[in-house]
């Protein structure tokens, strides 16, 4: 029987495999003579099979299916996969991709995340906060609460995946992907990914010079764009070892400046100096100079009455309050 169809009936190995061929995730259960004992799709003899619905590839019969571990909302699943191998056939990832599988990666892959588990996991961490560490454990406890530690490790995979993940969706809900970018001002286009506050007058989006021309001059504050700056210093970084390979997938894109022209920027200006009208600040500086952190904090300029974030409006503070 089947513990994860609704109305699930009692069948035979091959009717449950049979069955399954649109849900191959889905996890069994099997009369031992005394209990039914969980057992995987895979070794009733499912295979998934990539390109033609479920039905085998009719191209070469000969191709040999392949272990693969899929992770999905219900566990981390050890499964047996065939793909297309018809002339013109797409290359793996993206057959993966076209399934609603995401690979780890694009050579030879082996591993994948479903769609559903990815988008599960971004849901948890905007709402509830759940780490990744935390997320995971709990797709390792659905596989096997008895065991956990046979489940196949892929906590890392998921780390670099999500990661991928979240800015693929970031690129196409801005448009970024459709080119709209090319219809939009330069000052907008140049951060697509941090839209702006769609209520507030905006130049050559919802606003033009004629409209400022003919406005009623005893109401500017119908055209006025009000902006409000504030720093947070509980979002501190210290100077620590950084991976060369951990670069930004949308670096200037987004609410933060390009990484490297902020840099640029404050060179220039490393010599400017701040009047010190507090004492706080002062021991603020020198206390988080002295532990070596990068940042004592970040700054940001948001719409103050709708609270939408500027493009390329957050920095990180130098120590102290400079940016």
């Amino acid at each position: 029987r089947c513990r994860d169809c609704f109305l699930a009936v009692e069948l035979c190995a091959t009717c449950q495999v049979d069955s399954h061929i649109r849900n191959p995730l889905h996890w069994t259960e099997i009369w031992n003579g005394d209990f039914f004992a969980r057992m995987s799709l895979q070794k009733l003899g499912s295979i998934i099979h990539l390109g033609h619905h479920g039905s085998p590839c009719p191209a070469d019969s000969s191709t040999t299916p392949i272990p693969f571990t899929i992770v999905h909302i219900n566990g981390v699943h050890n499964v047996t996969l065939a793909f297309c191998s018809c002339d013109g056939a797409s290359e793996r990832y993206l057959q993966l991709l076209g399934s609603r599988l995401f690979p780890v990666t694009y050579e030879q892959p082996k591993t994948a995340f479903t769609f559903a588990v990815l988008k599960d996991f971004h849901l948890h961490t905007l709402c509830s906060k759940k780490s990744a560490y935390d997320y995971y454990a709990k797709l390792v406890r659905q596989t096997s609460d008895v065991f956990p530690a046979s489940a196949n490790d892929r906590y890392r995979e998921l780390l670099r995946t999500s990661w991928v993940w979240m800015d693929l969706e970031s690129s196409r809900r801005s448009g970024h992907d459709h080119d709209l970018g090319n219809h939009l001002p330069r000052f907008a286009a140049a951060a697509i990914r941090s839209p702006l506050c769609p209520a507030c007058p905006q130049m050559a989006i919802n606003v033009s010079t004629e409209d400022i021309a003919q406005m009623d001059r005893s109401k500017p504050h119908l055209f006025a764009l009000y902006l409000g700056g504030d720093g947070n210093f509980s979002l501190s970084s210290k100077q620590k070892t950084m991976d060369v390979n951990d670069i930004p997938l949308n670096n200037g894109e987004g609410v933060f400046p390009n990484q490297q022209l902020f840099e640029n920027f404050i060179m220039k200006h490393e010599d400017l100096q701040l009047p010190q009208t507090c004492s706080g600040f002062k021991t603020s500086m020198l206390f988080q100079g002295n532990l070596g952190y990068r940042s004592s904090g970040v700054y940001s300029w948001t719409c103050i009455r709708h609270g939408f974030y500027r493009p390329n409006g957050t920095v990180d503070l130098q120590i102290g309050e400079r940016y």
